[in-house]
C-alpha cells in the first residue's frame, strides 16, 4: 500500500513539473535566464583552447628576489624594476640565464613605507636617463601592515598619490622625487582598492586603473566599519595629459564631493576621466593592435547597489556638471546577490563597464536584470553606455597583472596574447584578441603549458630578448621565471630552489601558510580586506565554523576548500595562527 501512495506521488510531480517549469518560463524568464547565467558561469569562462608544443619551465630564483612586489616592469637599459609594496624600487641584472641579480635597492620615501602599486618607465626615458612613474598611497592597507605605520589609520582620507622619479643609472640614489598628484581617493571601509598600475597609451599620455570605494556602488558598511562612498573618480581609468601639467606641483585632485576643487571636466584639466564602471582594473595593457585592455575584479555578494530615484533615501544626487536623463526608477538593492564574475574589458573611451557610481549618474549594475537574483532588479535593462566585456574569468578568479607576448618564441606562436596573472587560481592564463572588433576570440589555460605558481601571482613581465616569463608571486614573496622551452635541448639545467627547513613550531608554521595563502584577502593582521575580518566578534563566538569553513570552503565559494590543499596538520597550524591574531586583537 505504501509502495502505491509514492508512486502516485511521484506520477503526480511528473505531471506537475513541466506546468511549473512552463510557468516560470513564461511568467518569469528573467530569472529563469538568470539562474542558467549563475549556475554556468564557472564553466563557461574555463579556457578551451589548445596550443600543443607550448611548454614553459618554471625556475625558482635565487633569495635576493625575494620581496611582496607588486608591479615589474623592464626598463629601456634592459634591466629588471620590481616595485615592493612598501615604496622601495630594486633594480636586477638580467644574467644570461635568465636569472637576476640585485644591483640596486632605490628608497623614493627613505626609511618611511608608502603602500605601493604602479611603476612604469616615462617613454622619454633612456638607458642613461631613468624617468619612472608610480602610484601609492600614505598609510597601510588591509593588504599589509608596515612597522612604521601608525595603529589607527583615518581611511576616509583621500590618501593616493603619483610621483614622478629620476633615477641615477649607475648608483641607488633617487636624484629627484616629484610629487606630481595628490588626494587621489583611496579611502573605504576596507582601504583595499587603490591608484593601481600605470601604462603609457600610443598618445603620450598616462593611464592608470583608479579601484572603487565600494563593494557595487552604495555603501557596503558592516559593523564597526567607516562610512565609505564613491568619489568622482573612483572606479574609472583615469589618464595624465603630461603637456598639460603646471608649472607648480603637484596638483590636488580632491573633487568636490569630497570637499576640494578640482573638476576633471574642465577642457585644460590635466588628469581626466577616460572610462568608467571599472571596479578595480589593477592592471591594463595597451596591445599592439591599438586596443587598451583590462582586468576587472567583480564584486562580492550581499552588498548595495544605488538608485536613480530622487524620493529614495538612499539616492545621491550626481554631479552638478552631469545632466542625467534616464529612467528614475532603477531601484536601490540592499544585500543584492550573488557575488558577480570577474572581467577584461576591451576599454573606449567614455565607455561605461558596469561598476555604478551615483556621482556619474551611473546606477545599473553590470548586465542589469541578468546581473542580480534579487527581484527588485526584474526588468532592469543595463545603462545605455554599457560596453559589456571582452572575457569572462568567472567567479574569485582575481585577474591582476597582464602584458602583451611579444617575442617570436615558438615560431611566434604566442605572438599578441595577452597573459593574465590569475591570483585566485595560482596560474596564468592566455587569451587571443582578434577579429574587427579586437574582442578576445581564444583562451589558453597556462597550467598545460607548465605555467603553475604555488601562491598568489600578482604582476608579469615579459623579456621579449629571450620570451622569459616573471611573475610576482606575492604570497611567497618572490619573483619566478619561467622560461619558453621549444627544444628539450633549450631546457635549463637548474638545482632545485632552496627548500625550506622543516618548520618544527606550530605557530611559525601557521604564520607561513596564513602569509603565502590567506593575507592578501583577509588582511596582515586578519582584520578583512577583500575578505571578511576573521578576528572580529563574529568569528569570536563562532570558531568552529571558521575552522570548518577552512577545510571546506565556503557555500558561495568564495573562499575555496584548504582539505585538500594542506595537510590536517598544517590545518591546525593555521587554526592556531588565527587564534594568536585573534587574541593579539584583544579577544
Amino acid at each position: 500500500m505504501l509502495i502505491l501512495k509514492m508512486n502516485r506521488k511521484i506520477k503526480k510531480l511528473i505531471f506537475i513539473l513541466p506546468i511549473v517549469l512552463l510557468a516560470v518560463v513564461a511568467f518569469y524568464p528573467n530569472r529563469l535566464n538568470r539562474y542558467v547565467k549563475r549556475k554556468f558561469r564557472a564553466y563557461a569562462a574555463a579556457p578551451k583552447s589548445e596550443l600543443k608544443g607550448v611548454m614553459f619551465q618554471r625556475i625558482e630564483l635565487v633569495n635576493m628576489v625575494k620581496g611582496p612586489y607588486t608591479s615589474l616592469v623592464i626598463g629601456p637599459d634592459h634591466k629588471l624594476y620590481a616595485s615592493a609594496i612598501d615604496g622601495k624600487i630594486m633594480r636586477f641584472l638580467i644574467l644570461p640565464s635568465g636569472d637576476l641579480l640585485l644591483e640596486h635597492t632605490f628608497k623614493p620615501f627613505g626609511e618611511v613605507s608608502k603602500f605601493t602599486i604602479g611603476l612604469a618607465f616615462d617613454p622619454a626615458s633612456k638607458s642613461d636617463s631613468l624617468i619612472v612613474w608610480t602610484t601609492y598611497a600614505e598609510g597601510s592597507s588591509s593588504w599589509v601592515k608596515f612597522p612604521d605605520s601608525p595603529e589607527e589609520h583615518d581611511k576616509t582620507n583621500w590618501a593616493g598619490c603619483m610621483a614622478r622619479l629620476h633615477l641615477n643609472s649607475t648608483t641607488d640614489q633617487v636624484l629627484k622625487n616629484e610629487l606630481v598628484l595628490q588626494e587621489l581617493p583611496t579611502f573605504g571601509p576596507n582601504h583595499e582598492n587603490y591608484a593601481n598600475s600605470i601604462v603609457f597609451g600610443p598618445d603620450g599620455k598616462l593611464y592608470f586603473g583608479q579601484g572603487a570605494n565600494t563593494g557595487m556602488g552604495l555603501c557596503d558598511c558592516e559593523e564597526n566599519q567607516e562610512p565609505s562612498r564613491e568619489a568622482l573618480l573612483s572606479g574609472a581609468i583615469l589618464y595624465l595629459d603630461l603637456n598639460k601639467l603646471p608649472k607648480k606641483l603637484p596638483i590636488v585632485v580632491k573633487t568636490l564631493d569630497g570637499g576640494g576643487s578640482y573638476d576633471p571636466y574642465q577642457v585644460m584639466a590635466p588628469l581626466k576621466i577616460y572610462a568608467t564602471g571599472l571596479r578595480n582594473a589593477y592592471d591594463m595593457v595597451w596591445h599592439s593592435n591599438g586596443q587598451l585592455y583590462t582586468t576587472i575584479n567583480g564584486s562580492g555578494g550581499n552588498e548595495n547597489t544605488p538608485t536613480s530615484d530622487p524620493e529614495s533615501p538612499y539616492y545621491i544626487p550626481p554631479y552638478i556638471k552631469i545632466n542625467y536623463t534616464g529612467s528614475k526608477d532603477i531601484p536601490a538593492v540592499i544585500g543584492a546577490q550573488p557575488d558577480q564574475n570577474d572581467f577584461m574589458a576591451r576599454v573606449e573611451q567614455g565607455g561605461y563597464y558596469g561598476h555604478p557610481n551615483p556621482l556619474r549618474a551611473e546606477y545599473v549594475l553590470n548586465y542589469g536584470d541578468a546581473a542580480l537574483d534579487n527581484s527588485a532588479y526584474d526588468g532592469v535593462v543595463p545603462d545605455v553606455n554599457f560596453k559589456g566585456f571582452t572575457y569572462d574569468f568567472g567567479p574569485h578568479v582575481a585577474p591582476t597583472g597582464v602584458v602583451e607576448y611579444k617575442s617570436e618564441t615558438f615560431n611566434g606562436r604566442l605572438k599578441g596574447c595577452l597573459i593574465v596573472a590569475r591570483m585566485g587560481h595560482n596560474d596564468l592564463v592566455l587569451v587571443r584578441p582578434d577579429g574587427e572588433k579586437k574582442d578576445i576570440v581564444k583562451d589558453y589555460d597556462g597550467s598545460e603549458m607548465g605555467l603553475e605558481l604555488d601562491s598568489g601571482p600578482l604582476d608579469v613581465v615579459e623579456d621579449t630578448k629571450t620570451g622569459n616569463i616573471y611573475v610576482s608571486e606575492f604570497g611567497n614573496k618572490t619573483i619566478t621565471l619561467f622560461h619558453p622551452i621549444e627544444k628539450e635541448a633549450t631546457r635549463l639545467v637548474k638545482e632545485g630552489g632552496n627548500k625550506s627547513k622543516e618548520i618544527l613550531d606550530p605557530l611559525e608554521g601557521g604564520r607561513v601558510i596564513y602569509e603565502q595563502n590567506c593575507q592578501i584577502c583577509h588582511g596582515a593582521e586578519g582584520r578583512g580586506g577583500i575578505a571578511p575580518s576573521l578576528v572580529d566578534r563574529k568569528w569570536i563566538n563562532e570558531r568552529d565554523s571558521m575552522m570548518l569553513i577552512i577545510e571546506n570552503g565556503s557555500g558561495n565559494g568564495r573562499m575555496p576548500a584548504w582539505k585538500h590543499k594542506l595537510s590536517n596538520k598544517e590545518i591546525k597550524w593555521i587554526e592556531g595562527y588565527i587564534i594568536s591574531l585573534q587574541k593579539r586583537a584583544g579577544h
